[in-house]
């Protein structure tokens, strides 16, 4: 949008000075040559005093008999374009809007025909063709196409946003060919190029209107060109800044997409470039992360095998949070490296419970309790009969997981009938006296009192 208003506020500076007329009618050497001139000064007055139904009356005499005016001048012309694209605009009617349309687009055509250079008009034309005149694209195109093959490098820089649109579209729905819109993408850059570099008046709005142009003709250049016009237009830029890592990314990405090869020696330098960039990118990034969620750090110390380091992240991770479940989730991880890496159990267990009062319908702790006391009970006990009720313990701790929470049933289920077979035996309570359904207070690390279970 702000284009659009800066290219409409500047327009009116390029148009003087522009044309030669020939063989079109002036008012000089006319029998009524005062009359014309009377008119034309009373319609520029009401222009001035805003009454543009009244100025285009008289406009229009002395548009039919002298479009050209002195011959110095375009004011004819260019004011009756102006009428026609306000009138077409206000119209409220289809037909309103072709008929106004129509008529705005013969007074280009008009101001181009009388015209030695017909390019500016033309151009003209296609801005007003996109901007007002709501003209079908296919039209338009052809009228800023006109322009630029009748003005070359000379074109103003107005055509260089209406053209990219239109261009690319046309190519995308294939009413041009891929030639045609090669040859005219290139003839965009050349115009806004040339005159960046040579045109001192309005350099900064042909810079402008490339800024404002390339993000569409981005559109469609992957696949008018092939890698060797990539290079040529983007190795440049990369040698002017060869240690700009976003612009390494852009055009290593860029040459990589059309395809260039591998060992194409600016891929190669690129290539290098580009991944010493990522990753330096990549650790800051995941630095910054981490810093934010130490959970996520110790996780992936974890992963790495880093227990130690692990387990301290962890500890970082409780003292800085406060919601329940994330607090349940760094107790229950850091208990379970403690016991499965150290077998550190009483702090292990320590942790777990921990988790379990943060949820208590939670079944994981349990089951890691449950865990911890199958694989120490061989150490614990000075007979079978008491190591094998430390797998009672174990057991009562899977069937409260289960009851708690019915998601680790598989889980739990497959511990029991892993370790059902090692409670102790009817023959062992016997000998000992002891009877099922009694209590059994274990040692050891544990120190739980069991019910006796036996396998019969």
């Amino acid at each position: 949008m702000l284009m659009k208003k800066l290219l409409v506020l500047s327009v009116l500076v390029h148009l003087s000075g522009v044309l030669a007329f020939s063989q079109c009618d002036t008012w000089v050497g006319k029998p009524n040559q005062d009359d014309l001139i009377q008119d034309h000064v009373v319609y520029k007055g009401f222009l001035k005093e805003n009454k543009p139904d009244q100025a285009f009356t008289y406009w229009q005499k002395v548009y039919k008999e002298a479009p050209a005016a002195d011959g110095k001048r375009i004011d004819h012309f260019y004011d009756g374009q102006q009428f026609y694209i306000k009138k077409f605009e206000t119209a409220t009617t289809p037909a309103e809007k072709d008929a106004f349309r129509t008529e705005a687009l013969a007074i280009f055509d008009h101001e181009a025909q009388c015209s030695n250079s017909p390019g500016p008009a033309l151009g003209r034309k296609g801005y007003y063709m996109f901007y007002n005149l709501a003209t079908p694209y296919t039209d338009t195109y052809k009228a800023l196409k006109s322009s630029i093959d009748a003005s070359g490098n000379a074109s103003e820089y107005i055509i260089l946003v209406p053209m990219a649109y239109v261009l690319v579209d046309q190519f995308q729905n294939k009413r041009i060919p891929t030639e045609e819109a090669r040859t005219v993408f290139n003839q965009l850059l050349e115009i806004a190029d040339h005159n960046i570099a040579n045109n001192k008046q309005f350099a900064a709005q042909y810079q402008q209107g490339k800024e404002a142009m390339l993000p569409t003709l981005a559109q469609i250049e992957g696949a008018l060109f092939d890698c060797a016009w990539f290079k040529n237009r983007l190795e440049p830029q990369y040698r002017e800044d060869p240690e700009n890592g976003e612009l390494i990314k852009e055009i290593y990405l860029r040459l990589a997409a059309q395809e260039c090869a591998d060992a194409d020696p600016l891929m190669i330098e690129l290539k290098a470039k580009y991944e010493a960039y990522a990753a330096d990118v990549n650790a800051k990034v995941l630095a910054e992360f981490y810093e934010k969620n130490p959970g996520a750090h110790a996780k992936a110390l974890y992963d790495e095998g880093k227990y130690n380091e692990a387990i301290d992240k962890y500890k970082s991770a409780i003292d800085q949070e406060s919601d329940p479940n994330k607090l349940a989730d760094y107790y229950q991880s850091l208990a379970s490296i403690e016991f499965r890496q150290f077998d550190r159990y009483t702090t292990a267990r320590d942790h777990a419970r921990k988790a379990m009062k943060l949820r208590p319908d939670w079944g994981q702790p349990l089951i890691l309790i449950g865990d911890m006391y199958a694989k120490s009970y061989r150490s614990c006990g000075n007979s079978d009969f008491e190591q094998r009720c430390v797998i009672l313990a174990a057991m009562e701790k899977y069937y409260a997981a289960k009851a708690l929470d019915s998601s680790v049933a598989d889980q739990v289920n497959e511990r029991i009938s892993r370790f059902s077979g090692s409670r102790p035996s009817l023959e062992d309570a016997h000998m000992l006296g002891k009877t099922e359904g009694q209590s059994y207070s274990i040692g050891c690390w544990i120190g739980e009192t069991v019910t006796l279970k036996f396998n019969k």
